[in-house]
Order: C-alpha cells, then structure tokens, then sequence
C-alpha cells in the first residue's frame, strides 16, 4: 500500500511541472513585455537608449550577489518558504513597475522584481530536482523551458498590440502585473501539494531542505562548470539583450512597424518552443550534451553577422536564433546535476546563474550605449553579439575537452551519465 501510494505521489510530477511551468510563464512574460513597447516607453517617459536598457541591467543587478542568496535560503529555509517570499518579490516589483511613469521608480520596480525573479527560476531548477529525479530530467527541463519560451512569445505577441488598442503603453505593463499575482497564487498551490505529499519522499539526499550552503564549495568545482557557466554567460548575454532591443532594431533598419517587429522577434522564441523539449529528449536518450553547446553556440556567429551586415530578410535569421537558442540551454542546464554532486546542487544554480547575469548587468547598458554612440546605428550592438557567439563558442569547446579530461559524462545518455 505505501508503494502504491508513493507511485501516485511520483505520477503528480507532471502536475507539479505544469503548475511550476505556469509560474515561469508569468515570470518571462512581465521580462519580456517591455521589449515590443520600448519605442512608446523612451518616448513616453522621455529617456535615451542607455536609459531603456537600464530597465533590464536593474533586472540583473540584484542579481550578482541574491542567486547566491536565494540558494542559500532554499537550503536554510526550504523550497516552499523561500519560494514564497521569491514570488511575493516578483509581484510587488512588477507593481511597482506599472503603478508609475516615473523613471526612478520604475527602476526599483525592475529591482525587486529581479530579486525575487532569478531566485524563483532556481527555486524551480531544485522542484524539477526533486520531481523528477531518475526520471525524465532533460526532458522536464526541456518541457519547463518551452512554456518560459511561451511566456516570451506571448509578451512579444501582446504588448504592442494592448499599447495599439488602448493608447497605453502602461496597460501593457499592468497586464504582466495581473499574471505575476496569479503566479504568485499558483506557487501557494504548488507549495500545498507538496506539503501533503512530503512524507512519501523518504527524506532522499536530493530533496533534503536541511542541507546547509558551504562557501568553501565554490573553489571546489572542476574546470568543466567554470566553462559552462562562462558559456552560460556568453551565449545568454548574446540573446537576451538582442531580443530586449530586435523590436526596435527592426522597426529602424527594416522600416516594421511595433507589432510586427514584436511578431519577428517572437519567431525566435517560437524555434524555442517547438525545439527545447525535443533536444531536451535527445539528451535523455542519446547525450551529446557538450557538442549541442559547440554547434548552439557557432550558429550565432552567422546569424548575427547576417542581421547586422546585411539587408536580408530577418525571418530566416531570427528562427534560426531560436533553434540555437534551444540547443543551448536544453543540453546546459541539465548537465549541472551530472558535473556536480548533488549536495552542491543549489550552489551550482545559484553561481551559474550569478555568472549569466553578470554579462547580463553589462551587456544590456552595453548595447543600448553602442547605439546611442552610434547615432542610432545598430550595426556595432549586432557585431557586438556576433562575437559573444564566437567567445561562447571557444568556452563550449573548452568544455567538451574539460569533461573528456575529467570523466564527466556529457556525451553520454542520461542513465549511463547518471551512473558515470
């Protein structure tokens, strides 16, 4: 009978990646619904390029020191409380974001929505963790990366369109702050079931909420996670910071309107879309992780270098971006539980995802300067992308050699990794 129980406890992991996969879906889309309003929200509120871009650098800025932070309060206070208080975080921030015109204000909105954003997306990492431990964890990976894609595709898809219908680029705003409170909602009834269903987990190392953050880990990891999380950097800030400014790239070099460069943009997150979940099941089944990241991070080089120096037609481009943009992530982020034991799991996340948003921090205000000095040129901003993709390149392939040196099975199918 207490077999069978637990079987119907471990069968609740795909509703336990639903309900986690709507949060995160709440999470990208308040990220990402300023991106198709940037024109509306420069001109609104009358500041530069630079400006703008500070809207996401004050994302990431928290973020230096609070992943850190967050994964030492899952490991003190649990995933439920800590996950709580991460949610209530992106909530009240997005608030504040969309309750003002005013830029200072709004910059501390993006501050404490940051705070409890980049924490709740590890909190996630540690419930597919213990969900899915055994399991199917690429391809949970996968699958919770694809409606975060979604996220995207539908803040890409909807912002410019609210702002065209009511006048009100602020309404786009107000819309992702309605969503983050009924993530916010979500996360209780997460944190409900897994309190009833706790006791069927047999206290497994993995899931254990007692284990305590040692500092002196952080030097104990091998050459291999310092490539991936360098390559996690790299590649990330040659995405994100584009997809932050595509929508207005195009409406200067291709003459598109907002809601069309907002469609094009989102063309990447739909290759996402379709794509992570797929790679993430060919991890499972076939491994190959390390060259995913080497042929992820080379498809960048051209893509960009079309975009920025040539007059051809984006779609092209921009799907493609989207399948790099899936073969990355979906082979990255579950190789850390291989690379790294999983008593230093947490701690893993947490500086993994420090290292990604401190390119973030910089190449978000980068971006936005190079264009300001540029006279409104994105040519440099592109170029500036373009070789991110080949620094990334030379971290993934300094990975694959790393883990070949190490014994560290990323070529391999998860099971035999796993067992390695």
């Amino acid at each position: 009978m207490a077999e069978e129980s637990r079987e119907k406890v471990v069968r609740l992991r795909w509703l336990v990646l639903v309900i986690m996969g709507l949060v995160i879906f709440g999470v990208y889309y308040a990220y990402d619904a300023l991106s198709p309003i940037a024109d509306f929200i420069m001109k609104g509120i009358n500041i530069s390029r630079a400006q703008y871009g500070l809207l996401f650098s004050f994302y990431y800025l928290p973020n230096f020191i609070m992943v850190l932070v967050g994964g030492i309060l899952l490991d003190r206070i649990g995933i439920r409380r800590a996950g709580t208080l991460f949610a209530a975080l992106c909530a009240v921030g997005v608030f504040l974001t969309a309750a003002t015109k005013i830029f200072p204000v709004m910059l501390v909105g993006r501050l404490i929505y940051g705070l409890g954003a980049e924490s709740l997306i590890i909190t996630q990492n540690k419930v597919l963790a213990k969900w899915f431990k055994g399991k199917e964890m690429a391809l949970a990976f996968g699958l919770n990366l694809m409606v975060a894609r979604l996220g995207t595709f539908a803040a890409l898809n909807s912002a410019a369109r609210i702002q065209a219908w009511s006048g009100s680029w602020r309404l786009a705003i107000w819309v992702s702050s309605v969503l983050m409170f009924v993530c916010f909602a979500l996360f209780f009834v997460y944190t409900a079931l897994d309190r009833s269903k706790e006791k069927f987990f047999l206290k497994e190392r993995l899931v254990s909420e007692e284990e305590r953050f040692v500092f002196r880990d952080i030097f104990a990891f091998r050459p291999s996670f310092w490539y991936v999380s360098l390559l996690c950097m790299t590649f990330y800030s040659a995405i994100f910071p584009f997809t932050a400014f595509s929508t207005v790239f195009l409406q200067s070099k291709f003459g598109f309107s907002a809601v069309k460069g907002g469609f094009y943009t989102s063309l990447v997150i739909s290759g996402t879309i379709v794509f992570t979940p797929l790679f993430g099941l060919a991890c499972d089944k076939i491994g190959r992780r390390a060259t995913m990241m080497i042929i992820g991070s080379l498809m960048l080089v051209p893509i960009h270098l079309s975009l920025g120096l040539t007059h051809l037609a984006p779609a092209a481009a921009m799907i493609a971006l989207g399948i790099a943009f899936s073969l990355v992530p979906a082979a990255m982020w579950p190789s850390i539980p291989i690379m790294v034991e999983d008593r230093r799991l947490g701690t893993a996340f947490g500086l993994m995802t420090l290292i990604q948003n401190v390119g973030l921090t910089i190449f978000n205000w980068v971006a936005g300067k190079l264009t300001d000095l540029a006279g409104g040129n994105y040519t440099p901003t592109i170029l500036l992308f373009a070789s991110l993709g080949f620094v990334g390149l030379v971290f993934a392939v300094l990975l694959k050699v790393a883990a070949k040196r190490e014994g560290v099975g990323l070529e391999l199918p998860t099971s035999l990794a796993q067992a390695s």
